[in-house]
């Protein structure tokens, strides 16, 4: 950014295209993350130098201005501690690897027993789940081969 509060221009290809603004059907604005804070400071000031001479804000206009507020304070917590904007899935390659999870049922199938001693027989062996009620295919293998329950 620059020390007007712009941003520089940079050759085509070097960074990703911003949401531009745009008209909204039925008389509304769409206002990027990264504009609400410039035109909340410049609303400001204006509201600012309105109030000056006496005059009042209408309670919707002054909703207004606290909504942008609230997004350009939205965006900005979101921007990383190097002014970069966060990651999304997006960003990612398509070729990044999706594990699938198992379940605890399939974990407990898969050993012989029921799912609470599949639970306590994962926390002795220090095997966490990834998520509630979900395991990391390793995991369940990795306890498999430390247990051998009855067949079914």
């Amino acid at each position: 950014m620059t020390a007007a509060g712009s941003w520089s221009a940079h050759p085509p290809g070097s960074t990703p295209e911003r949401p531009r603004p745009a008209v909204i059907g039925a008389g509304g604005v769409f206002i990027p993350g990264h504009l609400c804070e410039p035109v909340w400071r410049a609303l400001c000031a204006e509201l600012a130098r309105h109030r000056a001479t006496g005059a009042r804000v209408r309670p919707e206009t002054a909703a207004v201005v606290d909504a942008l507020r609230q997004a350009a304070a939205d965006h900005l917590a979101a921007m990383s501690a190097h002014g970069h904007e966060p990651r999304t899935s997006v960003d990612l390659d398509a070729s990044s690897p999706q594990r699938a999870l198992l379940t605890t049922g399939h974990l407990a199938a898969r050993l012989g027993i029921s799912e609470r001693h599949a639970r306590r027989l994962a926390a002795a062996a220090g095997i966490q789940p990834a998520t509630r009620n979900a395991w990391h295919p390793a995991d369940v293998a990795a306890l498999a081969a430390r247990h051998e329950g009855p067949t079914q």
